[in-house]
């Protein structure tokens, strides 16, 4: 007697075929998140003209680093395989499309939007900077300084989070202090004209950007030390909520001898 072994209905397997398949290759709404680069603000990036102004800059002795995350376009085709590719990723995250941009924008309109918070967080950084140069450096005069003097080379780079890197960069070129002391730093928050340190996105893709430059300390605004992970290895995290802490931290490398996390109250280590 011979055995008959019953196969799958080819209908049956074009269905499963399709449920399987299908999801992977149409558009999703979703929006993908990953660390991006970590770009040194000297000597190109951040200059400033002092050629007529009554004060001097001075020569960076280490580097400063502005951070990036990599986010798809309002506009950009995402696949249901992209997704599966990054959830497999441990530094790649997965939103809702509406979480990151309004219903109606496109690529056009969320560059133009990204390159005016940047010159707008330059020209809080500049003031917030002048500010903190009255209160430090009473005879060191920078108030003519204005946006203009400014020379920031950037391309495809948006966004109001540069604000505390550009005023921790402007005050080691205007500083007499050596700052930096050969240190690689990075820092991500923004910047109000008056100092406060706000709250950025994507603080975790910024932290691992900053470890893949070998920056050793990495400045945060506090509002973000929710956002954190239990543990931090690797960098330094400094936690601040105005430009006069993360610039006092910096002048003050004596204080700076710690591991893990340092201004969050849930996280302090």
């Amino acid at each position: 007697m011979s055995l008959r072994f019953s196969q799958t209905p080819r209908l049956v397997k074009l269905i499963l075929l399709l449920t399987l398949v299908i999801p992977l290759v149409i558009p999703v709404n979703f929006v993908l998140i990953s660390p991006g680069e970590g770009t040194p603000l000297f000597p190109k990036m951040l200059t400033i003209d002092s050629s007529n102004q009554s004060f001097k800059t001075y020569p960076a002795q280490g580097q400063m680093y502005l951070l990036s995350i990599w986010v798809t376009n309002p506009e950009t085709n995402i696949f249901g395989y992209q997704v599966l590719s990054c959830w497999a990723q441990s530094d790649c995250v997965v939103v809702p499309r509406s979480v990151v941009y309004e219903k109606n924008t496109d690529d056009k309109a969320e560059i133009a939007s990204g390159k005016k918070q940047m010159k707008k967080s330059q020209s809080a950084a500049l003031t917030a900077t002048k500010a903190l140069f009255k209160k430090n450096y009473p005879t060191i005069d920078v108030s003519n300084l204005e946006d203009s003097d400014l020379k920031v080379s950037l391309k495809n780079t948006g966004g109001p989070s540069g604000g505390l890197i550009f005023s921790l960069g402007l005050s080691e070129l205007l500083s007499p202090d050596d700052l930096l002391q050969g240190r690689k730093i990075a820092a991500t928050g923004t910047v109000s004209a008056r100092g406060a340190i706000g709250a950025i996105g994507g603080v975790e893709e910024k932290i691992l950007a900053a470890k893949k430059v070998k920056a050793e300390i990495i400045f945060i605004s506090k509002e973000n030390c929710s956002e954190l992970p239990d543990s931090v290895t690797g960098i330094k995290v400094i936690a601040v909520s105005t430009l006069e802490q993360a610039f006092k931290a910096l002048r003050a490398p004596q204080k700076l001898n710690f591991r893990g996390v340092q201004g969050c109250t849930n996280l302090d280590s």
